[in-house]
């Protein structure tokens, strides 16, 4: 028999206690009513006996209806009451949910100081407990936050509903379980470390995974009454993924994805501030011709081609070696541990697994590099510096073709002094601190000069005057050597139009870089300069050599096509030290041809050279130029120089080059008109 059951069974037992006292007194009245002093002539009546019969039956009933009714009734909903809500608490301790019906149903009249009404007055007090309970656990349970409750011994006494979209967890299922046990084993540490957060924690999910939780901690266990810790926490997951997202983007490369320059400077700084002395080796490696490969195939081919350069150069590192891309097709690498000869072979391993091809879109790319190797310690200037020195290093085995290089000391002092020099060179183009001295070109034939060439010279602030070799091969390899010669033909014909005014009449030559003869723009900027100088330009004469025209024929045939056409003439310098074709050759404009001083300095000891240059005359006079020979410096070389029928000489036994205050006597008794019958200009031929 259930619990209402065995209710109803104790109220029908009262009751029928109840009734049969009033039959029992009903019935045993007539005896005792004698002793009451009622006359038992009376009392023995049978009218008597039944009419006390009678109301025992009815105080028996009476006692059943009070009994079932009114006591029964009151405790009946009292029980029921005290059920509901203990299935109520149970329901909202497991679940973490409150039963929606209101607890006015359950209350109780209590107008009365009896027993009952002080019992319906208590049950009616912890209905307004558990009211402000249900209002405490919404406020809770309408949160988006997770709150749950720890006792002591760490195990979870309470667990709001939010649990089951934050983790996955039924709210049941979180119930009782130790908190440890649901926090990541790295992070146990920071939850336990006393601090009240905001902390961000790993918490397992009901699938497995690991979500980052923000949570505050509120520590009452300490309080005699309560001796909970209060736990609140929100799922930031999404916002701890996009800051994971933003700082990879910030230290990685976007096309391949490995550490860019931040991350390698990070990592480098960390690894030479360790206190192990072996060095730590940083290489820097540029891949060669890849320029081609953009220009000929498309940028889409040579992203697609550093991408799978990466993975190739990672697959010969080791696991504690740091792989990055620096930008466009530049990569260094930290190779920690390793002394020279360890470094200088990883990095042949590393050229050795970049010649196998790449395939993109079915298309077999070869690539090659260039590596530079760098060491240092935790007593080296830094990663900074060891990323330049390996650059030197890289830039100098890219020079050499030599594939891998280690850095010098020696390499570093030209690589600075380069880099000051350009510096100082761009001011002094500012400045105007270049000046020109002039070397006479004699006619052998008549001793007459018609031509001298203009050569640089820089009027240094502190070092003085610096020849053409201090400074020219370093600015050719760069942008920097078209304005220098711009400036030097702006210079070259504001000395001409002075001596023209002074009845000098000669023409100036000026060297053409190689740099300068493939600008398209070129001979407007020739034409430019001659018109604002008021300068003809038959007195203007540019000299090429041969190595600069064979960089681009095509392009430097139709730069000096041009420049022909305006009237200035042109020279090949430097003949014989290039791989100038004859047919190449008559097909230029040119209308002077200058025989390199190397083979004029061993004319009169060396058979070769004398057969080199007596065939080089031959070939100009062939042409139809006039031939001059460079770097004269001995009376017999001109004499057999004239037998050969060369035309012109220059070098120191004639004249070293000279300020033009100090050539101007020389070319007073020397100078004569130009010889059109010597240098014609002639028209370019069309193939």
């Amino acid at each position: 028999m259930g619990a209402g059951g065995r209710r109803r069974g104790v109220f029908a037992e009262l009751a029928g206690a109840m009734a049969l006292l009033g039959v029992t007194i009903g019935t045993l009245f007539p005896f005792f009513a004698v002793f009451l002093g009622v006359p038992a002539v009376h009392t023995l009546r049978p009218v008597f006996f039944l009419a006390c019969l009678a109301a025992g039956l009815l105080l028996a009933a009476g006692n059943w209806w009070v009994a079932q009714r009114v006591v029964g009734y009151r405790l009946r909903r009292l029980c029921e009451g005290l059920n509901t809500v203990a299935a109520d608490i149970r329901h909202a301790s497991l679940s973490g949910q409150w039963s929606a019906r209101s607890t006015e149903r359950f209350t109780s009249e209590a107008d009365g100081s009896d027993d009952l009404a002080r019992t319906a007055s208590a049950f009616n007090d912890l209905l307004d407990t558990l009211e402000e309970e249900h209002r405490f656990r919404s406020v809770m349970q309408a949160g988006a936050d997770m709150t749950c409750l720890v006792d002591p011994a760490g195990l979870v006494t309470f667990i709001s509903s939010s649990v089951t979209d934050v983790l996955g967890w039924s709210p049941e299922a979180a119930l009782g379980r130790p908190l440890r046990g649901l926090i990541h084993p790295d992070d146990i540490d920071l939850f336990e470390s006393g601090a009240t957060g905001p902390l961000v924690v790993r918490v397992i999910a009901a699938d497995g995974g690991w979500r980052h939780l923000e949570v505050t901690l509120s520590n009452h266990t300490g309080d005699s009454q309560l001796r909970t810790l209060a736990v609140t926490a929100r799922d930031v997951s999404e916002r701890h993924a996009l800051q994971e997202r933003l700082a990879h983007q910030a230290l990685h490369d976007q096309l391949t994805g490995l550490p860019n320059r931040s991350a390698l400077m990070a990592a480098g700084a960390g690894r030479l501030d360790g206190s192990d002395d072996l060095p730590s080796a940083v290489l820097m490696l540029d891949l060669d011709r890849f320029k081609e490969i953009n220009d000929t195939l498309g940028h889409s081919y040579g992203d697609r081609l550093l991408e799978q350069v990466g993975p190739r150069l990672r697959a010969h590192l080791r696991d504690e070696d740091v792989l990055a891309r620096l930008g466009g097709d530049e990569f260094a690498a930290i190779l920690p541990g390793l002394r020279q000869t360890a470094a200088v072979a990883a990095a042949a391993r590393l050229l050795e697994a970049l010649r196998e091809p790449f395939i993109v879109d079915g298309l077999e790319l070869d690539v090659d590099a260039s590596i530079g190797v760098a060491l240092g310690d935790r007593h080296s200037n830094g990663m900074e510096d060891l990323l330049r020195q390996a650059d030197i290093a890289m830039y100098t085995a890219k020079q050499m073709q030599s594939g891998v290089e280690v850095y010098t000391e020696l390499a570093d002092h030209h690589d600075r002094s380069r880099l000051l020099l350009l510096t100082q060179v761009r001011r002094a183009i500012a400045d105007r601190q270049f000046v020109l001295h002039y070397q006479p070109k004699v006619s052998l034939t008549d001793g007459v000069v018609r031509e001298v060439e203009a050569l640089v010279r820089w009027q240094h602030p502190t070092r003085g005057l610096l020849g053409p070799a201090e400074f020219i091969p370093v600015v050719e390899r760069t942008g920097l050597i078209h304005q220098l010669t711009l400036a030097i033909l702006d210079l070259a014909l504001t000395q001409a139009q002075a001596w023209l005014s002074d009845g000098i009449a000669v023409q100036i030559a000026v060297n053409l870089s190689a740099r300068s003869l493939h600008h398209l723009t070129l001979p407007g900027e020739v034409a430019d300069a001659l018109a604002r100088h008021g300068v003809p330009a038959q007195y203007l004469r540019l000299e090429v050599t041969e190595s600069a025209l064979m960089a681009d024929p095509d392009k430097a045939r139709n730069i000096l096509t041009r420049l022909n056409e305006l009237g200035v003439s042109l020279s090949l310098d430097d003949f014989g030290t290039g791989y100038s074709s004859m047919s190449y050759l008559k097909h230029l404009p040119v209308d002077e041809l200058k025989v390199d001083r190397s083979f004029i300095n061993e004319l009169l000891r060396n058979a070769e050279d004398t057969a080199i240059v007596r065939a080089a005359i031959e070939l100009g006079h062939n042409l139809g130029m006039t031939v001059v020979a460079e770097g004269v410096e001995a009376p017999e070389a001109q004499h057999a120089l004239l037998a050969m029928g060369c035309d012109t000489a220059q070098g120191y036994l004639f004249a070293p080059p000279l300020p033009p205050h100090d050539i101007v006597p020389y070319l007073t008794v020397h100078a004569g008109q130009p010889r059109t019958d010597l240098c014609p200009r002639r028209p370019s031929h069309q193939t």
